[in-house]
C-alpha cells in the first residue's frame, strides 16, 4: 500500500507541475500547429523530388522535433519559454534525432523486406513496433535530461522501462486512452461549426493534449530517473 501512496505522490506532484508551469507558457500550445504548417509546406515543396524529397521532409520533421523538445526541455528544467527557445531549437537535438532515426531506420528497411515475404510478415512487424514503442518510449526525455546519445540512448531507454515499466506506462497509456474518449466529444461538439473553426479547434487540441502530454512526461522522468522503488518508498516515507 505505502509502495502505490508514493507512486500516487509522484503523479500529483508531475501534474501540479505541469499544470502549473504551462499556466504560465500558455503560448506553446500554437507550437504544434506551426510544426504542423511546416511540414506541409515542405511535403508540398520537396514532394516531387522522390527519395530526396523524402529525405528532406524527414531532416524537416526532425528539426520540428528538436525545437520541440527543447521547448519542452525550457519548461521543465527552467519554467519559462521565450518566442526565440522556438527557432534556436530547430537544431539543438536535430543530431541527435536523426541518428535515432537512422539506427532505426536500417534494420526496419531490412525487416520489412524479409518479413513481407512471409505469411505472417504484417503480424512480426507489428510486434516489432510494438516492442520498440515500449521499450524506447523514454527516448525522447533521455534526449533533453541526459547526457547520452546514439546507442546509448536506445539501452538507456531500455533500462529505465525495466526499472521503472509500471510507473512509466500506465499514466502515459491512461492519458491517451482518456484523450481517444475525449476525441468523440470533441468532434461531435465542433461538428456544426463553420470549417474554418472545426479546422482549427481540431488541431489546437491535439497540439494543446501533446504538449501536456510531453511536460508532464518530462515531470514523470525527472522523478523516477536515477531512482528505485525502494528508494522512492524510503523518499515516502520520510516525508510521511
Amino acid at each position: 500500500m505505502e509502495s502505490i501512496q508514493a507512486t500516487l505522490r509522484i503523479y500529483r506532484a508531475s501534474l501540479s507541475r505541469t499544470i502549473e508551469r504551462l499556466a504560465g507558457n500558455w503560448a506553446i500550445v500554437f507550437a504544434p500547429l506551426a510544426y504542423g504548417a511546416i511540414l506541409a509546406v515542405a511535403a508540398v515543396i520537396f514532394s516531387f523530388l522522390g527519395f530526396v524529397g523524402r529525405m528532406i521532409v524527414t531532416a524537416v520533421a526532425a528539426a520540428c522535433a528538436s525545437s520541440g523538445l527543447y521547448l519542452i526541455e525550457n519548461i521543465v528544467r527552467g519554467g519559462k519559454v521565450v518566442p526565440n527557445d522556438f527557432v534556436k531549437g530547430f537544431s539543438v537535438y536535430l543530431w541527435e534525432i536523426l541518428g535515432i532515426a537512422f539506427i532505426l531506420w536500417l534494420p526496419m528497411m531490412l525487416l520489412s523486406r524479409v518479413a513481407y515475404s512471409m505469411p505472417q510478415g504484417p503480424l512480426v512487424i507489428l510486434i516489432v513496433q510494438i516492442l520498440l514503442y515500449v521499450v524506447l518510449n523514454a527516448v525522447p526525455e533521455l534526449i533533453y535530461q541526459s547526457r547520452v546519445s546514439g546507442l546509448a540512448l536506445l539501452s538507456a531507454s531500455y533500462e529505465f522501462i525495466v526499472e521503472n515499466w509500471l510507473e512509466w506506462l500506465l499514466p502515459n497509456l491512461l492519458i491517451v486512452a482518456a484523450a481517444y474518449l475525449v476525441k468523440d466529444w470533441l468532434m461531435a461538439l465542433v461538428v456544426y461549426l463553420p470549417f474554418y473553426l472545426w479546422s482549427f479547434l481540431i488541431p489546437f487540441a491535439f497540439g494543446l493534449f501533446l504538449i501536456f502530454l510531453m511536460v508532464f512526461r518530462g515531470f514523470l522522468f525527472s522523478e523516477l530517473s536515477g531512482t528505485t522503488r525502494r528508494s522512492r518508498l524510503y523518499r515516502y516515507r520520510a516525508q510521511a
